[in-house]
């Protein structure tokens, strides 16, 4: 019981208390970084030195940041996305990194079809008018009888399948490893990439990285989109050419966007100055329910993996 568990998560605990009295009744050494923000690479090093096992967020491990934690045996990461850990750097230096897939899935697919809702509806810009004291009616659709393109059909791609098929959407989804048979059983149509951005009134992106960051939505694609078009990503920012999507929503190109993933973050650039975007801080799943549950499996992927029982669908390496 002489494994330090070191807690790098800025708000580790805040509205449910049970992941950090689960870890408090482990017994285990603990530290918890305490400022309240996203722990600096200089934070990290100085306070995870001695830790056996970290509970990570979103800030980058490195080969350079892991040479400086030497007693580093796992990294149990609260969310999905792997991308700020170099696994090739945590695989030589044998560190086991486990994550808590599946439980964001239902968040990030109600923010998707939240954005929906709001862009189709003109909603984002009606509320400001209001909050201005003036009545002006802005042009707005239904969510109903359009088309939805889905770019990625993973868990949560397959989600929001099922939540705009309920709003009664015809769904086209573009996912080179998508399974076919399951596309079938939600009534997703499985069509190529540039079928799904000239037919789609919201293209919607909840695809993994691309290889080498290959940025999936640029200029050529917008100009194959519908105009009037909608754009949503709750993937990753760079997998969208901000400087094409100005000029297309400068352009009066595509009716919309919607955005919680941006290449820098945090966000001020450009895109805060449209009235028909909504932007959100990455928060797609910081929901109360969905916060509490990811740390409690943080929590208990560290205590499994102390204990040699860490399950494999729990392990990214």
């Amino acid at each position: 019981m002489n494994d330090l568990i070191f807690v790098a998560l800025s708000t580790f605990s805040e509205n449910d208390k049970g992941p950090l009295q689960r870890l408090e009744a482990a017994g285990y050494p603990l530290r918890i970084h305490g400022s309240g923000k996203r722990i600096t690479a200089a934070e990290l090093i100085k306070e995870g030195a001695d830790a056996s096992v970290i509970l990570a967020g979103v800030e980058p491990y490195g080969s350079a940041i892991l040479e400086q934690l030497p007693t580093l045996r796992c990294i149990s990461r609260c969310g999905v996305g792997v991308d700020a850990i170099d696994l090739v750097a945590v695989k030589q230096r044998g560190i086991t990194v486990a994550n808590t897939p599946g439980i964001p899935t239902q968040a990030v697919a109600e923010l998707a079809l939240s954005m929906f809702l709001s862009l189709s509806r003109n909603l984002h810009s009606q509320v400001d008018l209001m909050h201005k004291r003036r009545w002006e009616r802005k042009k707005a659709h239904l969510l109903a009888g359009r088309t939805v393109g889905i770019i990625g059909l993973g868990k949560i791609g397959q989600r929001v399948a099922q939540l705009c098929i309920a709003f009664n959407v015809r769904v086209l989804a573009y996912d080179p490893c998508a399974d076919a048979s399951i596309a079938r059983s939600l009534g997703v149509e499985l069509v190529s990439m540039d079928e799904l951005v000239s037919k789609a009134d919201i293209v919607s992106l909840h695809a993994s990285k691309s290889a080498g960051g290959k940025v999936i939505i640029g200029k050529d694609e917008i100009a194959l989109m519908k105009k009037d078009a909608i754009l949503v990503n709750l993937a990753r920012g760079e997998m969208v050419d901000e400087d094409a999507l100005v000029e297309a929503l400068r352009s009066d190109r595509l009716a919309g966007a919607g955005l919680d993933v941006f290449g820098t973050e945090p966000y001020q650039g450009p895109l805060c100055d449209f009235e028909q975007v909504i932007l959100t801080p990455h928060s797609a799943t910081l929901t109360v329910e969905t916060r509490a549950e990811m740390e409690m499996q943080c929590v208990e992927n560290a205590l499994d993996f102390l204990t040699g029982n860490l399950p494999k669908e729990r392990r990214v390496i």
